[in-house]
């Protein structure tokens, strides 16, 4: 059968439910012409940056409109806008993308056909791998970005994306730091981070494709291996003794969200006994595997800050840093540093 991945910040890999619905959809994309890599061929001789676009054709757009019901997709809320109006964005992403260290572009053309500025999404990215009929995992990508997600100063993203987990309490805010300059510029290359992490996400060399691949060879896995474990067939948490409302916390979801911003501090004070580098990486171990390589480069190769502040009626009551320089990440940090030397570039220029 074949695998897609979706990676919007949203994957948990071993535990997935499907409607009737969302089957149908599914059948629809193995069946569609454009998920094969045959497909894709025109693109092989351009650079990167050539490969960005925002105008769909007709079998593109059937395409996104199939992911979009296969994966239960809507429109964003609440977007904090930038001033860049929408149909300039596709300047400033390119501007973005050209931009990036030589590794991360020559790493990023080698393994993505096309990328598609697209609305609608509700998430920053969607990606799926396409279909090779000699190869299981064919390590060749197409992905689509909302532009409206995007369209956010980076400080202002994570904002909107901890309020799909906590709704607002007037007496409780907090304020992300990602960058100095704040801009979208920044928000984009976060966005390029994630794709990087979510194709070293879908190597079977760093990352199993089923649970029978753990089981089989849970050694081989050292990033997983960090902070989860297997449990009579469910991957979870090597830590147990964690606050249990955290099991309930959710990201994206439709509905209004169980937790507010009052909860939100005791929460993140939560990881500070852990290895995991923000809450959304604890949602599950894929995204923990992606949220954390994404943020490694974001922060330590890109060189931008990362933390977050959280106060009370205006009086600053915590703070939630950037795990990489302190002892609790040190170990995932040097398998993520293992990795990215063999597959982008050497750590130590």
């Amino acid at each position: 059968m074949l695998k897609y991945i979706l990676l919007i910040n949203l994957i948990l890999l071993f535990s997935c439910s499907h409607t009737p619905e969302r089957i149908i959809y599914q059948n629809k994309l193995e069946k569609h012409p454009l998920s094969k890599l045959s497909a894709w061929q025109w693109s092989n001789n351009r650079n990167i940056e050539t490969k960005v676009t925002s105008q769909l054709t007709g079998q593109e757009e059937e395409l996104l409109e199939i992911l979009k019901g296969a994966h239960s997709l809507y429109s964003p809320h609440n977007l904090i806008k930038s001033e860049i109006a929408s149909q300039n964005f596709q300047h400033v992403f390119r501007y973005s993308l050209l931009s990036l260290p030589k590794e991360l572009k020559i790493f990023l053309n080698k393994h993505l056909k096309r990328i598609f500025l697209v609305k609608g999404l509700g998430v920053s990215t969607l990606t799926i791998q396409l279909h090779q009929s000699e190869k299981v995992n064919s390590g060749q990508f197409i992905s689509f970005l909302d532009i409206d997600v995007l369209n956010q100063k980076i400080n202002d993203w994570y904002k909107w994306r901890e309020s799909t987990a906590f709704k607002a309490d007037s007496s409780y805010t907090f304020s992300p730091y990602l960058s100095h300059e704040n801009t979208v510029v920044d928000t984009s290359q976060m966005a390029l981070s994630y794709l990087v992490a979510i194709i070293l996400n879908w190597n079977p060399n760093y990352f199993p494709t089923s649970k029978e691949n753990y089981f089989l060879a849970p050694e081989k896995y050292q990033f997983l291996n960090q902070s989860w474990k297997l449990t009579n067939g469910i991957v979870t948490p090597k830590r147990d003794d964690l606050n249990e409302d955290l099991h309930y916390l959710r990201y994206y979801s439709k509905g209004e969200p169980l937790f507010s911003n009052k909860d939100q501090p005791k929460f993140y004070q939560e990881l500070e006994s852990t290895n995991f580098i923000n809450l959304f990486s604890l949602m599950g171990s894929s995204k923990d595997f992606i949220e954390s390589f994404a943020n490694y480069i974001y922060v330590e190769k890109l060189e931008h800050p990362f933390s977050i502040d959280f106060f009370n009626n205006g009086e600053l009551t915590g703070s939630f840093g950037s795990c990489w320089q302190q002892v609790r990440c040190q170990q995932k940090k040097k398998v993520i540093e293992s990795i990215l030397k063999k597959e982008v570039y050497s750590i130590n220029d």
